[in-house]
């Protein structure tokens, strides 16, 4: 008989352990709570409970998109010669000789001396009147030749492209 009141006993406590364990799970489980991890980057909203009234709720939604795009610009390495002065000069894609001068005389140093004058000549653009304290005398003017041939166009117009080498001369016409 004790072993039969022992079954009984032990499954009664059994079936109360599970009545318990289900009861305190479903109280547990069903209290309105709502949680932000405020840890995580895209934080979300869990188990908060819905308005009142749909039509009391108003949803806003803005979007903000942000486009960035990284612009490459090209460099290239030309050479500027005047009499026994070699520059080697490193300078972006579409820079024209005058502009390259200009970035040269800008980065000049005390043992790499760069300088120059111009003057503006209506319709032709930039003049170069003087390199390096010489200037142009009667007669000679500082003319310019790109890999060995006189240059057709004005120092502000020639747009200069990767290997250039830029000879300046004082010569006469």
């Amino acid at each position: 008989m004790k072993t039969k009141e022992q079954k009984i006993l032990i499954g009664g406590l059994v079936i109360l352990l599970i009545f318990i364990i289900s009861f305190l799970y479903l109280n547990f489980n069903s209290k309105e709570s709502f949680v932000i991890d405020t840890f995580k980057k895209d934080a979300q909203i869990e188990n908060l409970p819905e308005p009142p009234s749909t039509k009391e709720a108003v949803k806003v939604e803005k979007v903000l998109q942000i486009e960035s795009k990284a612009l490459s610009v090209n460099m290239i390495k030309v050479s500027l010669n005047v009499f026994d002065k070699k520059y080697e000069v490193e300078t972006k894609e579409g820079t024209s000789v005058f502009e390259m001068m200009k970035i040269l005389e800008e980065k000049s140093t005390p043992l790499n001396t760069f300088s120059f004058q111009y003057k503006e000549v209506s319709g032709l653009g930039s003049f170069i009147t003087e390199i390096n304290g010489v200037k142009g005398t009667p007669g000679k003017y500082w003319m310019y030749y790109v890999n060995d041939k006189l240059a057709s166009v004005g120092v502000s117009q020639y747009i200069l492209k990767d290997g250039d080498i830029i000879n300046w001369k004082n010569e006469g016409i």
